[in-house]
């Protein structure tokens, strides 16, 4: 990924609702990631070109492109292993496979909580990449 080692990891949070987009933020942030933000699939493509990040969370029914992304996401060699989760209200079994099959990584039911959240980042970003910041909130 583009961040060195001096820097924050980045996420790229996609999703349509100011509100959720604004609480996921909160978290990824308290994860010790930097966050940029996209409201539809156009940006988080354009987002994930522009910042190589190391995450990208998005909820599966995003405006212009929906789960398509996913897949220009994975045509991208630089951007082919960063692990994307998906977001739905509620997880069910289709929206889960079409997901996975789109390429992402994981599946998370929206409303987002933090614990389901750190345990899913802690197992697909490398610690090392990951701030001191999540210690001490415990």
């Amino acid at each position: 990924m583009a961040t060195s080692s001096d820097s924050l990891p980045v996420a790229i949070v996609g999703e349509s609702d100011e509100e959720t987009r604004g609480l996921i933020r909160s978290l990824l942030e308290l994860l010790g990631f930097a966050v940029v933000e996209a409201n539809d699939g156009a940006g988080v493509f354009q987002s994930a070109v522009c910042y190589q990040p190391d995450l990208i969370l998005m909820e599966v029914h995003l405006p212009v492109l929906g789960l398509s992304v996913i897949r220009q996401i994975r045509r991208e060699a630089a951007l082919s292993k960063v692990p994307i989760i998906a977001m739905s209200s509620p997880v069910t079994p289709a929206t889960e496979t079409l997901a996975i099959a789109a390429g992402c990584t994981a599946h998370l039911s929206k409303p987002i909580e933090f614990e389901q959240l750190e345990s899913v980042v802690e197992t697909l970003v490398p610690c090392e990449r990951l701030s001191i910041v999540s210690f001490l909130v415990h």
